[in-house]
């Protein structure tokens, strides 16, 4: 419902900062195309029941899990990369311990065969 409350009401009623209020309808405002807050507002108000709440100030959105890690490449459920930092970095060091690894075990394999098969690497 249209109210026309200033951003001190609302602040107050979602229990968020005045600012708070100010920088979300500027966003509306950017985003929706609006002349002012004041047709941000109204715009906001028409389509208003399909749009999450604000965060109190004193509770901060839930972060990403970050174990199990999602694998790093696309996937029917994950076409996009949603990885966090975290998540970033320890692929990264996943992949810079483990491609090591396996390349020594993929060398001793190799050596391990020709000796096997009596073939001289010479």
């Amino acid at each position: 419902m249209f109210q026309h409350r200033t951003s001190d009401e609302i602040a107050h009623l979602e229990g968020v900062s005045a600012r708070a209020v100010d920088k979300q309808l500027l966003l509306a405002k950017d985003l929706l195309g609006a002349t002012s807050r004041f047709e941000a507002a109204r715009m906001f108000a028409e389509f208003e029941a399909g749009v999450e709440r604000f965060y109190p100030a004193s509770i901060a959105p839930t972060r990403p899990e970050f174990w199990p890690l999602p694998l790093p490449l696309p996937t029917k459920r994950a076409a996009l990369n949603t990885l966090s930092w975290r998540q970033v970095l320890a692929w990264g060091a996943i992949i810079g311990i483990v491609t090591p690894i396996a390349l020594t075990v993929a060398a001793m394999v190799l050596i391990v065969l020709s000796l096997l098969f009596g073939i001289n690497p010479r």
